[in-house]
């Protein structure tokens, strides 16, 4: 599976499961269903496969297989591991991860931290892991103590039932021998203590004395530190100046060419900072040569007439592959024409920096046995991959470490700067080398969100219900411009990272039409936190609110009526709208702008598998000044593996989410983006954060995804309480280009 289709994922996670025929945890428990590798060392843990080990003392260690950036994934993975084991979850330790095809997520059949599939995709492999390794143990218990397994019960690391009370350790080198269960017991989720449960994080001890290692503090004697000169695109031509005398200066050890520029090698970053000072590129061709503001706008704008769209399909999810329903795009324009009333809106949003505490890092070393690379890693797999094509090294002489992540929101699942750490190791074989971004740099070689704009019509019937919507989206493909292949069964349909659920396939509308003008920019791209929905759930609910406006109804009782079979969106919705305080009344009914300012309330849905957020906004306006008062958030995911963290997600994707809908856009100017710190790209300060009610609403008994969830949902919200409190309707983002903040 490529990330072309981390879009239908969300839409589908358990049927892609079941589509890719992979047993529940397959791919943790050993390759081609071997054995669980054992030892016999009285010192040394015995093991249960990749990831799982048991000590003679009792101490249980977790692999965790995803990299941990602050969204909890670590603390959860090891959460339902320690369910199912039944061991003493204070005495459980966690280990980060190495690229092992091992710790592939049987979702998208490769190790990667994306898309909010970390808990969703590791769910049912890791209840097997740990139901397993408990099985093994009761049964080498049962040997050692000459009773039947059946009398035997764990809890807490200990076993009990029989003639003495044995630990994990006493008997996890003999149960290590045996055969692995090929369906073990799982546990009544009805009877979970530790999923679910409220004890403190395993990294928080480590990130609050700063005992963790983040990228930035990977370090060895006699490593290297590499700072670098970079041109405006990583495929722009240039020719270095300057290098010999750098070479020159005190600490410099080498200097190197790497993709988009030159990289200094010192024996200290401000040595190496400073030699690359004294370095400057000629640049003689670059993709976005005089690129603008204006001519960016101009290309999308353009797009729409210049670019034939693809069209995006109806999926039916109702069995895997999803059934593609194809929209008859004459009967859609037919229906809107025929409808006693058009509404018609046109909508934009600017790229997005990632804009992550820790900048861009890597650290790699080259030697004899092979290749070591060690960062703040979202993607190990590609890295690895990356690294031996690089370097011309089979695959299993490179390792590759994942230390903790300082966030990544996507940028880190980049793999651009991986390859430039490689590329200035090569340069000193033999030591590590750590490359360090500057922060100017993290911002003008980011791998933007794309920007896009959209131009939608509906037809509304005599009751105001609508009869058709056409929806168009013109903008980069991220797929695109990181060579992705395409998706089987998908070939000239549009990029499900741009356009998929450009109209919720929630909303029962008769005829609906998604069409994509595929645009090439040249502007880097890649994924960024909720991806697709980053932009369109703004474009959806901003219009669905705008057809409720036309109609003169309710906003909340207009998407109620139009949803089909979603009672859980209905949940959502209701919940957030009772935390708001929701009063049903015709839309733009509150007050105007003015002297005394006009209050208002929006709400905004999004969606995934057995993943669903609504939030509701109050906020007042007066005149060009705009304060948010509240946001209140209902959201379910199914089964909560740990509640705190969810919570926690929830809240800071609304942080995130304020960002970018308030001040979010990246400028460009002369060939560049000009955004070169925090001073040219505003994030929310304390005294910026409204107050943020979140309820999680219990939906089921497995986990959906949550890092991503809110995030999109900000931006609808708001906008639609502008409006409602007779502001204007927002339809180009950031906020900040309309009103005063």
């Amino acid at each position: 599976m490529t990330d072309t289709t981390r879009a239908l994922v969300n839409l589908s996670r358990r049927g892609v499961l079941a589509g890719l025929g992979l047993g529940a945890g397959g791919l943790l428990l050993g390759s081609g269903g071997a054995a669980w590798a054992v030892t016999d060392s009285a010192n040394t843990p015995a093991q249960f496969g990749p990831m799982l080990a048991i000590a003679p003392d009792g101490v249980v260690t977790v692999v965790v297989p995803t990299s941990e950036m602050g969204q909890g994934t670590q603390e959860a993975l090891a959460r339902i591991v320690a369910e199912e084991l039944d061991c003493d979850f204070a005495r459980l330790v966690v280990q980060l991860p190495w690229a092992d095809p091992a710790f592939s997520n049987p979702f998208a059949r490769r190790q990667l931290t994306a898309n909010s599939m970390s808990v969703t995709g590791y769910y049912a492999a890791l209840r097997k892991l740990g139901a397993g390794a408990r099985a093994m143990l009761l049964q080498a218990a049962a040997a050692r103590l000459s009773v039947p397994v059946e009398g035997l019960s764990a809890r807490a690391g200990r076993i009990t039932g029989g003639p003495r009370e044995l630990t994990f350790g006493e008997v996890a080198a003999d149960a290590a021998k045996l055969p692995v269960p090929a369906e073990p017991r799982l546990k009544d989720p009805a009877s979970f203590g530790v999923i679910g449960g409220k004890t403190p994080r395993k990294d928080l001890h480590a990130k609050v004395t700063g005992a963790a290692t983040f990228g930035i503090d990977v370090a060895e004697p006699g490593m290297l530190v590499a700072a670098l000169v970079l041109a405006p695109h990583p495929e722009a031509s240039f020719t270095a100046k300057g290098l010999d005398e750098a070479r020159k200066l005190p600490g410099v050890f080498a200097t190197a060419q790497v993709k988009g520029g030159v990289a200094i090698l010192a024996d200290r970053f401000w040595r190496a900072h400073k030699a690359a000072q004294d370095v400057s590129l000629d640049i003689s061709a670059s993709p976005i040569v005089g690129l603008s503001d204006e001519s960016l706008a101009a290309g999308l704008q353009a797009a729409f007439d210049a670019i034939e769209p693809a069209p995006f399909p109806n999926l039916d999810l109702s069995g895997f592959p999803p059934k593609l329903q194809r929209a008859d795009k004459p009967q859609v324009l037919a229906a809107v024409a025929a409808a006693p009333r058009k509404v018609e809106a046109a909508y934009e949003v600017p790229h997005l920096a990632h804009a992550t505490m820790e900048p861009i890092c890597c650290s790699a070393k080259l030697t004899d046995d092979g290749l070591l690379i060690r960062g703040p890693l979202q993607d190990p797999a590609f890295s690895r991959a990356l690294g031996a094509k690089l370097t011309g090294l089979p695959l299993d002489k490179v390792r590759v470490e994942v230390t903790f992540l300082g966030g990544g929101f996507g940028r880190k699942w980049g793999t651009d700067f991986v390859g430039i750490a490689v590329q200035a190791a090569q340069a000193a074989p033999g030591r590590l080398v750590k490359t360090v971004w500057t922060r100017e740099q993290d911002f003008a070689m980011d791998q933007f969100r794309p920007a896009f704009a959209v131009r939608t019509v509906a037809g509304l019937d005599a009751t105001g219900k609508p009869t058709a919507i056409h929806s168009r989206i013109a903008g980069e493909s991220i797929a695109a411009y990181h060579k992705m292949s395409g998706i089987p069964g998908f070939e000239g349909l549009a990029d499900a990272n741009s356009a998929a659920q450009l109209i919720y396939g929630a909303y029962a509308v008769p005829q609906k039409l998604i069409e994509y003008h595929k645009t090439d920019l040249a502007v880097p791209v890649g994924f960024w936190r909720s991806v697709t929905m980053s932009q369109n759930a703004f474009f959806a609910e901003s219009f669905i609110d705008e057809l409720a406006f036309a109609a003169g109804q309710d906003q909340l009782a207009f998407r109620l009526a139009m949803l089909d079979g979603t009672p859980r969106i209905r949940a959502v919705l209701e919940k957030a709208a009772a935390m708001i305080g929701w009063q049903a009344r015709k839309p733009g009914s509150g007050k105007k702008p003015g002297k005394d300012g006009g209050k208002g309330r929006g709400i905004a849905f999004s969606y995934a598998e057995n993943s669903f957020c609504a939030i509701a906004a109050e906020v007042t306006v007066k005149g060009k000044a705009l304060t948010i008062d509240r946001l209140a958030c209902a959201f379910d995911c199914g089964l909560a593996i740990d509640p705190v963290s969810t919570e926690g997600q929830i809240s800071g994707g609304i942080v995130f989410g304020l960002q970018a809908v308030l001040w979010g856009e990246v400028h460009f100017a002369d060939g560049r983006p000009t955004a070169e710190n925090f001073g040219d790209y505003r994030m929310p300060l304390l005294a910026d954060i409204p107050p943020i009610e979140v309820a999680l609403i219990p939906g089921g008994t497995r986990p959906g995804p949550v890092g991503e969830a809110s995030t999109p949902v900000v931006a609808p919200a708001l906008c639609n309480a502008i409006a409602d409190a007779g502001g204007p309707r927002i339809r180009a983002l950031p906020i900040a280009r309309t009103l005063e903040i």
